[in-house]
């Protein structure tokens, strides 16, 4: 493979060319060889098994929590920034982030800084991890930065276990529901179609209704896939327009039970963000402007776009946060915060206060969605006994 890289002598004077090499270890060897620093080392054209490769190691969040831990843990006990990254990277299974390691370790000794050379890797490390990791170093208190951060990342980990747990059940059962529902329209109806119009009988409403549906499936299935489709793909270029992305921003948020859910799954994450951001000494401005970055709801994105605008004009941010999208506590809380000068404990304990909300509704949401779920199951269970059933019963009752 060829590679392309940028270094420094010892002189100090920048240098940039290519090399060829098996892999990135094996480059950085070669230009260490020139006498050279690497400063910076990237694949020239990947080839499709490399993009595979990516693909197929792809570094989890759960890997990124681990790492955090054990760098934090290390550059606590006062080993070299450099040396612990290396050691980070003797531990690696995972064949990207190992060989992101291995980079930035050769960027660190080259002259970067730790902010510098995470951010050479976006699809690893988030916008919001850089910039902790940046602001720690400049505080220099990057190691309790890191501690925070892994404490962070950890509760983030759990809750989005909990939220994950809480919808398998619902999935697994609907998606059973639709492969039992295809494979009766398309396997088993057909056949006793068959055997209904061999017979003069009247066939019952519920096998009429039963009989279309399934003629629907079996020969206009092109038509019922190209209407998915043609819808899914509509949905989604809408909205990605501002206007269909707000549309269905407002929309999750008036879904019963679901809205309530996603809002307090939003605040949860803003004030977790927030608390991580100004404990580490990040300036409001570009804390606002970050956390924006990460929202997902638009909602919520366009309040704190006008949250920015309000503090930028020197207004306090506790009373930018509108009653309709923020509820009254977070506004009441962040405004002790600044009156007693503890802003970051205040988003960190409003973050507890929210992710407890959730874990009360999503439980709630289990145990309200399992017996909707046998209604809608024993309903269609008995319509399609009775579809399949009254016929039979009309042929037998006839002789």
């Amino acid at each position: 493979m060829e590679f392309n890289y940028k270094a420094k002598d010892l002189q100090g004077v920048d240098h940039a060319g290519s090399v060829q090499a098996p892999d990135t270890h094996s480059a950085a060897t070669v230009i260490r060889k020139k006498g050279l620093i690497v400063v910076s080392l990237s694949t020239k054209n990947p080839p499709a098994n490399m993009l595979l490769e990516r693909f197929l190691n792809r570094v989890s969040f759960s890997e990124l929590v681990i790492i955090t831990r054990q760098l934090a843990t290390m550059v606590s006990s006062g080993l070299v920034l450099s040396e612990a990254i290396d050691i980070l990277e003797e531990q690696q299974t995972n064949k990207i982030l190992k060989r992101a390691l291995v980079e930035i370790s050769q960027n660190i000794k080259g002259g970067l800084t730790l902010a510098q050379a995470l951010s050479k890797y976006p699809n690893i490390f988030p916008h919001l991890y850089v910039n902790l990791v940046k602001a720690g170093e400049a505080s220099g208190k990057l190691d309790s930065v890191l501690l925070q951060m892994a404490d962070g990342l950890e509760k983030e980990r759990e809750f989005k276990a909990k939220i994950r747990g809480a919808l398998i059940y619902p999935i697994v059962v609907v998606t059973m529901m639709i492969a039992v529902i295809i494979i009766m329209m398309v396997f088993v109806i057909p056949k006793l179609v068959t055997l209904y119009t061999q017979s003069t009988i009247q066939l019952p409403l519920p096998t009429r209704i039963l009989i279309a549906v399934s003629n629907l499936f079996v020969n206009f299935w092109w038509l019922g896939l190209i209407v998915l489709v043609g819808s899914f793909v509509g949905i989604n270029r809408w909205k990605r327009t501002p206007e269909g992305n707000l549309f269905f921003g407002k929309l999750i948020l008036k879904t019963p039970i679901v809205g309530k859910l996603a809002a307090n799954i939003t605040l949860t994450n803003f004030n977790r963000t927030f608390g991580l951001l100004t404990s580490a000494g990040i300036p409001l401005l570009t804390s606002i402007s970050i956390v924006s970055d990460l929202t997902n709801n638009p909602v919520f994105k366009n309040a704190l776009k006008d949250a920015y605008n309000g503090v930028e004009k020197g207004l306090p941010f506790s009373t930018l946060l509108t009653a309709n999208v923020f509820p009254k506590i977070v506004s009441q809380m962040i405004r002790v915060g600044e009156e007693t000068g503890k802003v970051d404990e205040i988003f960190l304990k409003l973050a507890d206060y929210f992710e407890s909300e959730s874990d009360h509704m999503i439980k709630n949401l289990t145990v309200a969605i399992e017996p909707i779920i046998l209604i809608i199951l024993g309903i269609g269970v008995a319509f399609l006994v009775l579809s399949i059933i009254l016929p039979i019963y009309k042929l037998t009752t006839s002789f």
